[in-house]
């Protein structure tokens, strides 16, 4: 099977009567034929058109009846069937979510993968991840678990768990941080009974928001749910991929970009119209909420004093509408070197590191999760994630 029809299948296969009407695949073939300047590989060029494409003529209603149809735990049982993967579901219990009264928060699943290469005798080191979607969507099986996987691998983790958070907007801030927290709070206490250190936490766009949320909780408790006590040690590192740092659009790069990405300020607005978060509370609004520079300086450690995590990378793509907004939360809160990489950048740069950003030359949003999709390993942002977890 090529790989257009592969993905055509997968993105419709949901929906018989949504599949594209032949506008949408001109649309998609001339986009992918004009771009071959593009410093992406042709694998990267054809999702990115494809979707580019789809999105432009295909209603937003009916693409989100479509993606609604499959939530996450489904394709992520789906998807390991046919892989001949093993996965283990853990529904939390009810009282994981009630710490704030009136707050109504269904109790997380949990879903459990083992690592590529895992063994008996692998460490304890396990990968958190948090899918992206605007709080909206569930996860795509077929680009973020592959995209785990490789993650898990790079730095010797014995399993990736996906958290299955509820949407919005069934489901508003702040009910995923309350999730994470008792996801979290599962993994040091439930039956997995790890360190801290052991943890690795990652999360792209709306998921990198929510690894951001949930290290910021733990630095700065929030009223939603019960502080963590971490005891001293600190969390082994952070991956944000391409994350939701900020909750205005007015960046330059949404109009910049906005040709060259499948996320534009419109899909921005209407997340977060949906999502509904406090914009002043850092748990939601990472980069500029009143209290941020205070609490990343916590969680990140400043003036000789220890943070909640060890080491922390930010990934964007310069394509992407984020780019600005990404790099930004880097620059004032992350406070690491900024490295601009490109197919030909010696990623040993990164090596010795403990907080720093990567902006990929040419890549659009959650790159990784596409090329994972498509069976490219050798995009910029996946090399760049892949030698950074490598050094945790």
């Amino acid at each position: 099977m090529s790989y257009s029809t592969k993905l055509t299948e997968n993105l419709n296969r949901q929906d018989p009567n949504s599949r594209p009407p032949p506008l949408v695949l001109l649309r998609w073939l001339a986009s992918f034929a004009l771009k071959r300047g593009s410093p992406l590989h042709w694998r990267q060029r054809l999702a990115l058109a494809f979707i580019r494409a789809q999105r432009a003529i295909v209603p937003a209603g009916v693409r989100r009846r479509n993606l609604r149809r499959e939530l996450t735990g489904q394709g992520i049982i789906a998807y390991c069937a046919k892989k001949g993967l093993v996965v283990k579901t853990v529904q939390l219990e009810a009282s994981s979510t009630t710490y704030k009264a009136g707050l109504d928060v269904p109790a997380p699943t949990l879903h459990f993968i083992a690592a590529p290469g895992a063994s008996d005798q692998s460490g304890a080191t396990t990968l958190l991840y948090f899918h992206g979607g605007g709080y909206v969507n569930p996860m795509r099986a077929g680009g973020h678990v592959p995209f785990a996987l490789q993650c898990a691998e790079a730095c010797g983790a014995r399993e990736v768990v996906f958290l299955e958070y509820a949407l919005a907007p069934e489901y508003p801030y702040p009910a995923q941080l309350v999730q994470a927290v008792a996801a979290f709070r599962y993994l040091l206490e439930g039956d997995s009974h790890l360190s801290v250190d052991d943890i690795v936490l990652a999360g792209d766009s709306a998921g990198g928001n929510l690894v951001g949320s949930l290290l910021a909780h733990l630095a700065s408790p929030s009223p939603y749910a019960a502080p963590v006590d971490l005891a001293g040690h600190t969390l082994k590192a952070a991956v944000f991929v391409c994350p939701w740092t900020m909750m205005h659009v007015n960046q330059a790069s949404f109009a910049t970009n906005d040709a060259y990405d499948y996320l534009n300020r419109p899909q921005a607005l209407q997340f977060k119209a949906e999502w509904n978060p406090a914009e002043g509370e850092v748990w939601a609004n990472l980069c500029d909420a009143p209290a941020a520079s205070a609490v990343w300086d916590a969680a990140f450690g400043r003036a000789g004093k220890p943070g909640v995590v060890s080491k922390a990378l930010v990934t964007s793509g310069s394509a992407e509408v984020l780019v600005d907004s990404c790099n930004l939360f880097a620059k004032n809160h992350l406070r690491g070197e900024l490295v601009v990489a490109d197919s030909g950048t010696d990623l040993s740069v990164l090596d010795g590191k403990d907080f720093v950003s990567v902006e990929c030359n040419g890549e659009v949003h959650v790159q990784p999760a596409l090329d994972a999709f498509m069976g490219y390993k050798d995009g910029v942002m996946m090399r760049a994630i892949a030698r950074f977890l490598k050094t945790v």
